[in-house]
This record gives structure tokens, sequence and C-alpha cells, in this order.
């Protein structure tokens, strides 16, 4: 009770800092001057006393905390851990404590590598930059997929289970309940239930339907593919979550906290210097809960967080100009917003009323929303492919004239196609969004309006629009929606969201021809011809328009310079997973010291 009090007392002082800002602008504090009066602030886990060994110059340190919000969950409690329970916002908070069987190959081909791949892409860790993690090798056959368990990993161990070594046996027990599992139906029907091992560190998993490729994504690398060990599945107890990572639950406060300490026997190393070395080099990591972004963003910007990812592009400004000693990586993310149009209701499954509406869309004036400042190019066109990805991507001067067309906002060419297609000025069309912030509702409300459109907005909570909108399998929506987008693996993308039945078809598009190349594409172990099979595909849905792409997202990562041992990556795996790298950095004491911060 002590720690939450505490906490919610930094919340207090740091939303209170933030009033008095308001009120006099124009002075802005440094860090250094901040110091003095924030000495009575305690976060969770420093009334311990912490014994920091100096190293000597260069050489990593072991000890400390580091804080940070987890992106898109700090602000809510976790729902059950239990995948059985659905969502997908426990993922974020069990990312510290279990594994996938393949995770990004960052320390190889990363920056700290080769440096052939920045691993800044959210949301999936393309294929060709995976590597094993918790898998030591796989091999793919028409059949089955073969995986050897990677010898010598242990379970960490609590009251609930004791710690032994992980197995083929676990991975087989792991793998049925999460194919039972609501997330997982595509996985399910991929494969067989007749999963077994085959020896100690080895398992088969049959196809269903011969190879594809999908299932090393979705059960290799997708972010709920995270491996529990048979003890604890279906148990729906934070406290008794056990896993193979480099961390093990502390300690959680609803409502305040969640707090983890290094995993002692955690099987990875880290290499500096020619010298292998055990990580985590942290003993604590502390994950709050706040409701309030700003006050977040505060903590940061008072050195109370140490690291913060997937920052909205609109505290940017303010931190520079405040903060300047942050580092920083901004980048255009590869997922985004676009209009979802139901095509199995009128008037959206005609085609030339979506490309009218997507003609009356001003796409550059929703890109305009997003702020992004010097550094920062975003592709014209940036659906479905990624434009750092030239294997995929093919600009918009490069594609057919009927496509650059449909990205030319033209008011008088769109208001005369919908009057083609007997659609009368005036005419109704409701969008349900998420509530919140209604900037681009609201924009997409006035362009359409000048094409004699009358946009009806109506607001859903989050669970509300989750089951209409976006629940596998089920799209009861009335017409239209604002929904994300990814670009980072277009094989992906174009199974999971445009092939007919599959669970994230949210504009319900069919097209007996894409799936057919979808299915070859998926069946083929030739990587260079899924590409060139994917672009095939994409060739004949743009024009159809089942989506009206709107734009690109942008994404900031800031930390302070105290961290060290990292080099700005933040997804190893799918939908942002930085844990593997942060648990090879540092806290340097002393300078975080020399920076006026304790």
């Amino acid at each position: 009770m002590k720690k939450r009090i505490l906490w919610l007392g930094l919340s207090f002082l740091v939303v209170a800092a933030l009033v008095l800002a308001s009120c006099a602008k124009e002075e802005v504090v440094t860090p250094g001057e901040q110091e003095e009066e924030e000495e009575e602030v305690v976060t969770p886990g420093e009334e311990e006393e912490e014994e920091v060994v100096t190293p000597a110059a260069g050489e990593p340190v072991y000890g400390g905390t580091l804080t940070m919000p987890l992106p898109r969950v700090s602000q809510t409690d976790p729902p059950s851990p239990d995948l059985m329970d659905g969502g997908r916002n426990q993922i974020d908070y069990l990312q510290l404590i279990l594994e996938n069987p393949l995770i990004g190959d960052f320390v190889n081909r990363g920056p700290r590598g080769t440096n052939e791949f920045p691993f800044l892409m959210h949301p999936i860790t393309p294929e060709e930059f995976r590597t094993g993690g918790l898998l030591e090798s796989w091999e793919l056959t028409e059949e089955k997929a073969v995986w050897h368990v990677r010898p010598g990993i242990y379970w960490q161990g609590r009251d609930v289970m004791e710690s032994r070594e992980l197995t083929a046996d676990d991975f087989v027990a792991w793998l049925l309940y999460y194919r039972s599992t609501p997330p997982e139906a595509v996985f399910k029907g991929m494969t067989t239930d007749k999963i077994i091992a085959t020896d100690r560190y080895t398992l088969e998993i049959p196809f269903s339907n011969g190879y594809n490729s999908q299932l090393m994504y979705l059960a290799g690398i997708e972010d709920r593919s995270q491996v529990f060990p048979p003890e604890i599945l279906g148990n729906d107890s934070w406290e008794d979550q056990v896993g193979t990572g480099p961390f093990m639950l502390k300690e959680y406060v609803r409502g305040s906290y969640m707090s983890f300490d290094r995993n002692p026997i955690w099987w990875q190393t880290e290499t500096i210097n020619g010298k292998e070395y055990e990580v985590p080099f942290i003993d604590t990591v502390i994950c709050p809960i706040i409701p309030d972004m700003d006050t977040q963003v505060a903590a940061l910007r008072t050195g109370k967080f140490d690291f913060m990812d997937q920052l909205s592009v609109t505290y940017w400004e303010s931190l520079d100009a405040t903060t300047p000693q942050l580092e920083s990586r901004r980048v255009v993310s590869t997922a985004g917003t676009q209009v979802s149009l139901r095509t199995d209701l009128a008037p959206f499954n005609n085609v030339e009323v979506r490309k009218a509406l997507m003609i009356g869309t001003d796409m550059k004036a929703f890109q305009a929303t997003v702020r992004v400042g010097a550094g920062v190019q975003i592709p014209a066109n940036p659906w479905p492919f990624y434009a750092e990805d030239p294997s995929f991507y093919v600009p918009l001067a490069e594609k057919p004239e009927e496509i650059q067309l449909l990205y030319r906002y033209n008011t008088t060419l769109a208001k005369q196609m919908l009057a083609a297609e007997g659609i009368p000025t005036g005419f109704k069309i409701v969008i349900q969004v998420l509530a919140g912030d209604q900037t681009i509702p609201s924009l997409l409300k006035d362009q359409w309006s000048k094409i004699g459109i009358d946009v009806q907005i109506e607001t859903l909570d989050y669970n509300t629009l989750w089951m209409i909108a976006g629940k596998e399998w089920q799209k009861t929506y009335k017409g239209a929606t604002f929904t994300g987008h990814e670009q980072s693996d277009p094989i992906v993308m174009l199974s999971s969201e445009l092939r007919t039945g599959s669970n994230l078809n949210r504009p319900m598009y069919s097209n007996p021809t894409v799936d057919a190349l979808i299915a070859q594409m998926t069946s083929s172990r030739d990587r260079l011809e899924q590409k060139r099979l994917a672009k095939e595909a994409f060739a004949i849905i743009e024009p159809e328009v089942p989506v009206i792409p709107l734009m690109s997202g942008v994404m900031g990562h800031f930390w302070w310079p105290w961290l060290k041992n990292y080099y700005g990556e933040v997804n190893v795996g799918d939908w942002g997973n930085p844990i593997p790298v942060l648990a090879r950095a540092w806290i340097d004491q002393d300078l975080k010291a020399e920076m006026g911060f304790k």
C-alpha cells in the first residue's frame, strides 16, 4: 500500500506541475533546476537500497531500476493473462516474463551488428530478419513443421512450479492450448491436433491442408505466441505467471504499477568489447499504470521515466523545447489509418461508389494532421507496402493511371461518379468510430460533405467497437469505420486482412482470383515468389478500393542518455516488443547524477 501511495503521489505532483506550467508557459525549467524540489518524490523500489558497483570505463553496470510505461496499455490495468479470455492488452506485460519461438535477429543484423535492419518497423519483424528464440532450428515440409527446442533453457520457477528445463513436451501442451484460444482460429485451421514430441527437444506440427507459410508467423513470432508452461495454462492470476524470459513478476499493484525482478537464470548473454556477460544487467523494471498521458510525458521529461516508446507526435515539440537531452528515434510507422468499407453492403458493394469516395478524399490533408517535422518523410501512397522495402513497394508515379487517379483529390469528378451510380446529394453514411479525439472523423465528414455525402459520426467505446469491427470472424458495423492497417509484411496482411473469410477482413472483401493468389503465396516456400504473388494480388485489390488509406502513423521513441547499450531498436517481434533489447541495457548512475537526476 505504501508503494501505491508513493507512486500516486508522483502522479499528483506531476499533474500539478503541468497545471502551473500552463499558467506560465514562458518559463522553461531545466532538469538540473528540478532536482532540488523533487528530492522527496519516491517511485516504487526506491525505498529499497540498491548496491550498484562502479565498473571500469566502458564496462556494463549491474543493478539499478528501469522505469518505463508500456505503450498502448499503460493507461489501464491489464486484462487476464489467460489468452482463453481473449483480447491482447495483456501481451505487453507478458513480454517481460515470456518468450516466443522466434525473434528478430537484432543482435547480429541490427545496429549493434551488421546494421542491415534498424528494427524500428511496426508491427511485424519481416521474415528475412528473424532467427530462433526458444527454437534452435526448424524444418518445414509439405506435411509438417519440425521444431527443435533450444537446450539449456529453464522456466523461472515460482510457488506455482519448480524451475526445470524447457522441453518439447512443454511446447506441445502450449500449442494445443494456444490453438484452442479465440485469437488463434487461423492457426487452428492450418494445423491438426496431432502435435507430438518425438524426443526431449523435438516436436512435429502437422499441416491440415499442406504447407502454409503463416504457421511460422502465427505460432512463431506473432505477439500472442508467447510460450507458457503447462503448469499455468488456463491460470488467470498475474501473480502465478511463469516464463523463460529476462524478468519475473515481482509485484502488481492494481491501478498503480507492475514491477519485475531480474531473472538470474535467463539463458541469453551479451558480448561487449569481446567479453561475454550474463544478462539482464538491470535488477528491476517498473511499468507504471497512469491514465493521463500528459502525466506520463511529464514523468519522462523530469527523469522519472528512463524510456518511453511509441509516443504521439503531439508531444515531440514540447519535449524538444524543454528536454533536448533526450535521445530519440522518430519514424514512419508501418501501421496507419484507413476507412474500411463493408463491400458486402449497399452502397459500398458498388466499386464505382468506393472509387468516388476515395477520389473525394484529400489524403494530403489527413497526412498534414501528422505534424512530423523535419527528418521524417511520409510516402505519398503508404498502403500496404512499406516504402523502405523496395522488394514490395512501388511508388505511386510508377503505377497505372487508373490507380494514380484514385489518389488525386477531385470533388467535381467524385460528385459526377456518385450521381452516375444513383447516389443522391445528401446521402447519409454512418461511420462508427472510437470515442475520443474526433479530428480525423470530423475532417472526413467535412471532405465528404463537399461531394454530397452526409457523414453521421457514431462514437463507441473500445469494447463495443471491437465487438462489431475488430473481433475475429464477426463484422457487424453499419458500413464504414476507421481501422488500422499493417504494412511491414504484406504477405501477412493479405492473408489476414483481405482473404475471403479471414479474421481481420474488416471490409468483408472477397475476390476468388485474389484468394487463389494468396493460397499460392502462403503455400510457397520461396520468399521471392511470395513477394511476386503479393504484388500481383494487390494489383487486383487496389483498383477495387475495399479500403481508403488516409495516412501513415509516426512514432517517437525517447530515452535518457544514461540508458546504455541501447541503439534505438523498438521491435524485435510483433507489435512493438523491445524487451529483449532492454534486457541488454544498463543504467549509468554516474551520468544520471551528472545530469541532475537521482
